[in-house]
């Protein structure tokens, strides 16, 4: 990759794409392309209905972001209760591995599960354009301050080598 020109790879599903926005560049992705300091490409591959099994795991970036798994969580349902919701948590490590495979040093931010505010069929407060973050590695260099809560992964894959 050009040392100059970093690269923001955004993976996902329809938290993150602009088509319900009503607004051109008003998805997560564009939006929080816009937030990021410095020369930046962004190879948003984020798709409407993606699920886990469907995430390229091949794209290549300084930054990446994924918001995954609302879809999984309505199709497999039965499955994940019937199995325990470890194994949602054990194909989302696996994604993220393959992940890292490609992109040892890549730095990661994992959005949450879409959610709704108990009772009141509304979006919860934190449901904006990157519901309740996490960011993980070296995002201090890319993120304007208070964009994303920050902390240590316990996750190998998501740390950066």
């Amino acid at each position: 990759m050009n040392e100059d020109l970093r690269t923001y790879l955004a993976l996902g599903d329809s938290m993150s794409i602009d088509t319900y926005t009503g607004v051109p560049g008003g998805g997560a992705a564009n939006q929080f392309f816009r937030t990021l300091a410095g020369r930046w490409r962004l190879d948003d591959r984020t798709s409407d209905g993606c699920r886990m099994p469907h995430v390229p795991t091949d794209g290549r970036g300084d930054l990446i972001t994924l918001t995954i798994g609302g879809n999984d969580l309505l199709v497999n349902r039965e499955t994940y209760l019937a199995r325990g919701l470890e194994s949602f948590a054990e194909e989302h490590l696996r994604l993220m591995e393959a992940i890292r495979r490609v992109n040892p040093r890549a730095s990661f931010i994992v959005g949450n599960v879409y959610a709704r505010e108990r009772g009141t069929g509304r979006r919860s407060s934190n449901a904006g354009w990157m519901p309740s973050c996490h960011a993980f590695g070296h995002e201090r260099d890319y993120l304007s301050p208070g964009s994303c809560s920050t902390r240590q992964s316990p996750s190998r894959a998501l740390r950066p080598n």
